[in-house]
């Protein structure tokens, strides 16, 4: 049996390896993408056309507030308006406590501050900017009337603006593409898997590896383990790219931890995307329809995932719903791995998803596979 099973590994290499240029496509196409969407995104989050509205309490001098609203309307890099609806949130809120104006004109000794809270994909550039306008602004609004300056003057000594971050990180582009396009380039082994996989039980290969004994289930066994190492390969090769290459660039190279959870992640979505393209071969009558059917799933996958679009710009809903999408499995193991340092039991669930869905699929396609080949 043994004997059987290494010789079939041989079979799938040597079909794997005789086509050279669908190989090619498999490892060149996507370090391509990493490269040219690593630069497409790296001023993705720059300060500029940013959002903004600002809630002014009911307690503050109407006339004051008017002047304010004035000058907020034409804030360099931000689009800010106002709302009355203290739960409106937007890239950036502004929340002006009751008497804040007030303060700047009395002498007594307040601590009163205004609120700002930053979206976490706001970048520390455009962060600096807003409060630095902000200040700019609330200094234009006293100025102009010279009996309150030497209060305003001391006034402006303490401080009067309060600063609220999300604490999720975002992302760079290098840490969003790399992830993104090994997770994509895995599930796109598909292709090649399902054309060879057709072509072979068009031509009767199977069959006749069943007359000689063969038990369906090395059959499938032997291709798993073989484009798994292809896969694994190629993550590798990824990751070189997003560690080594992309700094030729000018941009920051993928820092990498733990060499062990990294595996972990490569090999379990590399067996979630073999069980899924085992899948398609299986359900699928023709190359074309296999090539159809697997291209339109992975990429409805890879936009429910967070693959085409980065998540933390998604609207709530869509990034609920991209929970159901392996590839953002994939994709949060990475970025628990990348971003937080993450060891084996912060990514264990992900872990378990992308492996159980595998499993399922692998189950899936014998049985169907089985039973077809039994009519």
């Amino acid at each position: 049996m043994m004997r059987i099973f290494t010789a079939l590994l041989k079979k799938e290499f040597f079909i794997v390896f005789r086509d050279l240029h669908a190989l090619l496509a498999l490892f060149l196409l996507p370090s391509i993408f990493i490269l040219i969407m690593s630069y497409a995104l790296k001023d993705a989050n720059s300060a500029s056309n940013i959002k903004c509205v600002y809630y002014a309490d009911d307690n503050n001098p109407e006339e004051i507030v008017k002047n304010f609203e004035k000058m907020m309307e034409n804030l360099q890099n931000f689009s800010c308006r106002k709302t009355n609806d203290k739960s409106f949130k937007s890239d950036i809120t502004l929340f002006i406590p009751s008497g804040f104006f007030e303060s700047f004109q009395n002498d007594i000794d307040s601590d009163l501050r205004a609120r700002i809270d930053y979206i976490p994909t706001l970048n520390n550039g455009a962060i600096q900017l807003f409060e630095a306008l902000l200040k700019e602004r609330i200094i234009m609004l006293f100025t102009a009337e010279s009996k309150y300056m030497p209060i305003f003057v001391t006034n402006l000594q303490k401080p009067f603006i309060e600063s609220h971050t999300s604490s999720r990180k975002i992302p760079n582009s290098v840490e969003q593409s790399v992830p993104s396009w090994i997770v994509f380039a895995m599930f796109f082994v598909l292709i090649p898997f399902s054309t060879v996989f057709i072509v072979e039980k068009r031509q009767g290969t199977y069959r006749r590896l069943k007359s000689m004994g063969l038990n369906t289930f090395l059959f499938f066994a032997a291709k798993t383990l073989v484009y798994n190492i292809i896969n694994l390969f190629q993550g590798i090769l990824l990751l070189f790219v997003g560690v080594y290459i992309v700094p030729f660039l000018g941009l920051e190279g993928l820092h990498i931890g733990d060499i062990l959870p990294l595996l972990a992640v490569l090999y379990a979505l590399s067996f979630a995307a073999i069980g899924f393209a085992l899948f398609i071969a299986v359900i699928c009558k023709s190359t074309a329809q296999a090539v159809i059917t697997g291209g339109i799933s992975n990429i409805l996958l890879g936009a429910i995932g967070g693959i085409m679009v980065p998540k933390y710009i998604m609207p709530p809903l869509m990034q609920q719903i991209s929970v159901i999408s392996p590839m953002s499995w994939g994709f949060d193991a990475f970025i628990q791995l990348f971003l937080y340092k993450a060891g084996i039991d912060k990514i264990a669930q992900d872990l378990l998803f992308l492996l159980l869905f595998g499993i399922i699929m692998f189950i899936i396609s014998l049985f169907i596979f089985t039973r077809n080949s039994d009519d």
